[in-house]
């Protein structure tokens, strides 16, 4: 019977020191590769997460950009409408002043004393 109870030990021993880590790795092995698996999921989704946070700045800051320069397109548009109005009416003065000057030179008396004027005029 001591025979028996001294191999009931040591099998209970072996099994208690062998078995059970061994079982223990194999039922925990499957745990730790999905845990490892997650983090590396996380890791990466944080990657391409901080990817698109850089390619979202830099394509607010693009449109930015874009509206500051539409912005001053405009108002270079709005300045040449004004220049072009000024010349305009420039022109217009100018047109009107050569008639003026046009119309003064055909009324004007090349003799003195207004009786043998040359052109003559209507009044």
């Amino acid at each position: 019977m001591n025979d028996f109870q001294t191999v009931v030990t040591i099998i209970s021993s072996l099994v208690s020191s062998v078995a059970l880590p061994l079982l223990g790795v194999f039922l925990f092995y499957d745990s730790k590769k999905r845990k490892a698996n997650a983090e590396a999921r996380r890791a990466e989704m944080e990657n391409l997460t901080g990817y698109a946070d850089e390619w979202k700045a830099l394509y607010e800051q693009r449109d930015k950009r874009v509206d500051e320069l539409n912005a001053k397109i405009d108002q270079l548009y709005k300045e040449k409408e004004e220049d072009r109005q000024r010349i305009r009416e420039l022109q217009e003065k100018n047109t009107t002043l050569a008639l003026e000057n046009t119309s003064l030179r055909i009324k004007e008396c090349q003799v003195k004393g207004c009786k043998g004027r040359v052109p003559p005029s209507d009044y």
